[in-house]
């Protein structure tokens, strides 16, 4: 069983960068253009767009570097399920000397970059959720249309539920039914589905928790996730100062009581 997205995608969408617009003629089939100018460019099939803008591995997976001499072992390699949502946390909790709130997203990574928990690799109990928009149905009209999770990640296993190219291509989204599982490091190319029947409990644990994560989401009218201003940068360094709602979802910068 495959699942390349490749060729489950019609021939004839093709994906432009940026405000280019698909534009073909009979010699150059993916030609796009940009409006306005005369400005043209080839775009590629929307099957083979899987990188800036998509869930796939191939936007996802990215390499990351640390360096802290005297800190940081040199040389140190690690395989553990990281985001940047965990950047904050890390930090908070190096400056702190300790626990964070667990009202952040990610989570205190330190040990990973202090070679302090051997097991962090292989616990297996991170889960990621992976949100994107640009569905047909939603509150927005096209290419917006509403956010959803549409993968999940437990360890090395990850799950689709949606699965769709990158940015706000023409192609549209696909429901996926158990979702699909892949094994991201034996099969990066998510090309072969594993077996569901294999993964049960996996896919319980799944279910569960992404009806809990999206349980949990704040949402401001019609589209974005709410923000904390606690953690919107504060403009104005010299007097300090903290951004707030102004009640009418718009955030401005008041001086600190």
């Amino acid at each position: 069983m495959e699942c390349r997205l490749r060729e489950n995608v019609d021939l004839n969408c093709t994906a432009c960068p940026h405000d280019y617009v698909p534009d073909p003629t009979s010699d150059r089939p993916r030609r796009c253009s940009l409006a306005g100018t005369d400005l043209t460019l080839d775009g590629v099939h929307c099957g083979e767009d899987t990188g800036l803008g998509s869930l796939w591995e191939a936007n996802l997976r990215m390499p990351a570097l640390a360096r802290w001499p005297g800190k940081i072992t040199a040389g140190g390699e690690s395989m553990a399920l990281l985001s940047t949502l965990d950047v904050v946390p890390t930090l908070l909790s190096i400056l702190r000397k300790g626990s964070v709130s667990n009202e952040l997203d990610g989570i205190d990574i330190s040990p990973v970059l202090f070679g302090k928990d051997a097991n962090f690799d292989d616990a297996g109990d991170r889960i990621l959720f992976f949100w994107r928009d640009g569905f047909e149905d939603g509150p927005l009209g096209p290419p917006y249309g509403r956010f959803d999770v549409a993968a999940v990640k437990v360890g090395r296993i990850k799950a689709w539920f949606w699965t769709k190219s990158a940015h706000y291509n023409d192609d549209t989204e696909v429901y996926h039914d158990p979702p699909l599982l892949f094994d991201t490091l034996t099969d990066p190319a998510e090309a072969n589905p594993l077996d569901p029947a294999d993964f049960n409990d996996i896919l319980d644990r799944i279910h569960n928790s992404v009806h809990d994560h999206k349980k949990s989401v704040e949402w401001t009218y019609p589209l974005a996730l709410a923000r904390d201003p606690a953690f919107i940068p504060c403009v104005d360094k010299e007097t300090g100062c903290r951004t707030v709602d102004n009640g009418d979802g718009v955030y401005q910068t008041v001086e600190t009581v």
